[in-house]
């Protein structure tokens, strides 16, 4: 990383990264400045090839003590946890339930035609985790937003410790924790899901049984797959008598980071 001079590093064996303060009248201002430069400058210097281009899309920085960000695309270079919020949306038919699958938009650069929950999106700065699926919701599947305040259920959190690879579409080998917002939404047998943008090539709706197959043959995006999971565990699809790791995928789908995700 080229650390500006906005920065200082301390010598082994305690390697850490301090921010100099500048401005003690405007702190919040200077950290939020200093980040967006050092990024800057990283792609000027094509420090990491990989990196992407930069959008303005800024995701907070869980446990901070004020208001600070960082561009989304950078995050995982920071090793910050990545807050995020997925909905299931399922059917009660006459035999059983079934589940709104989305494959992801194929030129996709993050896990580019993997399986997908039918809403997700990255929790922006100052934004709350519901209206992040409000937003979602209307944007990727066409729901009205009516709907969704109306009848989408917060249904817990799925917690993740994930390395990056060739698929995740930026650079490979980074430590990416994770926090994800669950939220479940029943809709009728009449139900149509049809693409609104690229971010989608296709809706499928699948029995429990094929959601499975299709997770175990790896066709899901990773953090996905575990809310599925976690849909599977909740509506009683898997369970103690028919799952031998039980307790183990339950207890891991709880994951504790090892970072605060509040002030403390």
């Amino acid at each position: 990383m080229p650390w500006t001079r906005d920065f200082r590093l301390s010598e082994p064996p305690r390697r850490e990264i301090h921010l100099i303060p500048r401005n003690a009248n405007d702190w919040e201002a200077q950290c939020n400045h200093s980040i967006d430069s050092l990024l800057d400058l990283a792609r000027e210097k094509k420090t990491f090839p990989r990196l992407g281009k930069k959008r303005d899309e800024k995701m907070p920085i869980l446990g901070a003590r004020f208001d600070v960000a960082i561009e989304r695309s950078a995050s995982s270079l920071f090793g910050i946890i990545g807050r995020g919020a997925h909905m299931n949306v399922y059917v009660r038919s006459p035999s059983g339930l079934k589940i709104w699958v989305p494959q992801r938009g194929l030129q996709k650069a993050t896990y580019g035609g993997m399986l997908d929950n039918c809403v997700a999106g990255g929790v922006a700065a100052e934004e709350m985790p519901f209206d992040c699926i409000v937003r979602e919701a209307e944007e990727e599947a066409g729901l009205d937003d009516r709907v969704v305040r109306e009848q989408a259920k917060p249904v817990g959190t799925v917690g993740y410790f994930n390395v990056s690879d060739e698929k995740a579409g930026g650079e490979v080998g980074l430590m990416n924790p994770g926090l994800l917002y669950c939220y479940d939404l029943e809709v009728g047998e009449d139900a149509v899901f049809k693409v609104v943008d690229d971010d989608v090539h296709a809706f499928h709706l699948m029995t429990m049984e094929e959601a499975m197959e299709s997770m175990r043959e790896g066709r899901w995006k990773p953090a996905s797959a575990l809310v599925m999971l976690d849909f599977f565990v909740r509506h009683g699809i898997v369970t103690a008598e028919n799952e031998n790791d039980y307790a183990e995928i339950v207890s891991r789908l709880r994951r504790r980071l090892p970072f605060p995700t509040r002030p403390s």
